[in-house]
């Protein structure tokens, strides 16, 4: 696979890779990057991150400059808040082997695949992404838990503390 794709970063904020351009990089896609509609691969902004830090891919905007990881971060940074944890937890988790997909919501934004299950069968855990010093509601808590029971999916709480370093925690129904 060639070390780098060439994806855009669009006004709207997406960043869509042109297969017609990329024919490679459904490769990509089969690793579980991105979402494929007809020849457009759309990926969400931590996996361009990740891909961008990991020199598969360079990302230009539509004026056709070539962005730098900080400048796509602050761009991508400005409609998500949460997005440096979001990228640490979903770069922690690709470099230990699972599969991240989108989760079911934007408190529950990642899906996540056991080792070796991505495309053979569903996602195991939700992931619910926290800051350390971020209050976290019982409320909040329970309507995660719950959803992740109607998915049959285990919840599992990611802490991201303020050194950038992840600690899980699974969590089962309360009593």
């Amino acid at each position: 696979m060639p070390s780098l794709f060439k994806a855009k970063l669009l006004s709207n904020g997406r960043i869509v890779l042109d297969l017609k351009e990329n024919p490679q990089a459904e490769a990509l896609q089969a690793r579980g990057y991105g979402e494929k509609t007809g020849e457009i691969l759309q990926l969400q902004p931590w996996e361009a991150l990740h891909l961008l830090s990991e020199e598969t891919i360079t990302v230009v905007d539509e004026l056709g400059e070539t962005l730098s990881f900080e400048t796509l971060l602050e761009r991508l940074s400005a409609g998500d808040e949460t997005l440096w944890s979001k990228y640490l937890v979903f770069r922690d988790l690709r470099t230990r082997g699972y599969v991240v997909k989108p989760g079911f919501s934007p408190e529950l934004p990642f899906r996540v695949y056991e080792r070796g299950g991505y495309g053979r069968e569903p996602s195991k855990f939700l992931l619910l992404p926290l800051r350390e010093g971020e209050p976290l509601s019982l409320e909040k808590l329970e309507r995660a838990l719950q959803t992740a029971k109607a998915a049959k999916k285990e919840l599992v709480l990611a802490l991201v503390e303020r050194r950038g370093e992840i600690v899980y925690y699974s969590l089962s129904q309360f009593a």
